[in-house]
């Protein structure tokens, strides 16, 4: 198995190439892609092998953006480079939506669920050390669910090639997803690992 694959460089890229053509114009977009594929070659050999299919998705998202800060220009300031993955991201977070079927079982909250809850309890059963573990939370009142993520492997991976400041960039996605969840449920989030706390906390309310 390939930890990175062609299909994830080709989505990637179609996720990147609007916003490079849109800041540098076509020709130096080009050459940005040219350094992309490149990155790809470098990092593969330190992307982690996972089984869990969360896992495997999510640490993909940490990859693209990874290659991606790599091949911007040199001459770009930090700012502008970060604030330029930041857009990757949401195209990204979008682009995990763009079948009616991943829509349609996303907003609705008996597929949603069961979905989550296999994602997580598949990553907790398999407990790689470079992936994720859960904590999943019902019960409470007013609450659909929640979850609490006492492992990262976006960190991980992130903290060992650099630069970790790409961490919270990306856990900006978790609000770039609000849009798909179930009608009359409203996201929260308490803390995340990537800035320092010792887990994240999501809750996933109901909308009074």
């Amino acid at each position: 198995m390939r930890a990175v694959s062609r299909r994830q460089e080709a989505r990637a890229r179609r996720f990147a190439r609007p916003l490079l053509v849109h800041d540098f114009g076509a020709e130096a977009a080009g050459e940005v892609e040219r350094r992309v594929a490149g990155e790809y070659v470098t990092v593969a050999g330190a992307v982690p092998v996972l089984r869990s299919p969360m896992s495997r998705m999510t640490l993909r998202l940490a990859v693209d953006a990874l290659v991606l800060d790599r091949a911007l220009p040199d001459e770009l300031p930090r700012a502008g480079k970060l604030e330029l993955i930041s857009r990757f991201v949401s195209r990204w977070m979008d682009g995990q939506f763009d079948t009616a079927v991943s829509r349609w079982g996303y907003a609705r909250r008996g597929p949603h669920l069961l979905f989550r809850r296999f994602w997580f309890s598949t990553a907790n059963i398999l407990d790689e050390p470079d992936g994720w573990r859960f904590r999943f939370r019902r019960g409470e009142p007013g609450l659909f669910y929640g979850v609490d993520v006492t492992r990262c492997g976006i960190v991980r991976f992130l903290v060992d090639q650099g630069p970790p400041e790409l961490a919270p960039l990306l856990c900006q996605g978790d609000f770039r997803i609000t849009r798909y969840l179930p009608t009359g449920v409203a996201f929260e989030r308490t803390q995340v690992i990537a800035e320092g706390a010792p887990f994240c906390g999501f809750r996933y309310r109901e909308a009074r």
